[in-house]
């Protein structure tokens, strides 16, 4: 069973690498970002919008772990006073 699940987790991220690497090409404009101090480098806008959507992901992924785990202390916390 645990083979399975790990086979489908593979053709998951395979496939969206997939469909990733076909959103790049169809997005092909050359693009300039400037953040706040430096500029960045000159990508196309498919990558430049597959940066930010794996950087957002990410950040929410961290911001939503620190939540769970202090929820985790709290529940902790709770259960050992009774």
């Amino acid at each position: 069973m645990r083979g399975i699940r790990l086979f489908l987790q593979f053709l998951l991220i395979i496939s969206v690498v997939i469909i990733g690497a076909f959103f790049a090409m169809e997005n092909s404009q050359i693009v300039n970002v400037s953040f706040i101090l430096i500029d960045g480098p000159s990508l196309s806008a498919g990558v430049w919008m597959l940066i930010f959507l794996a950087s957002g992901s990410f950040l929410g992924m961290l911001a939503s772990s620190v939540l769970i785990i202090s929820y985790r202390r709290r529940l902790s916390r709770a259960t050992k006073k009774d």
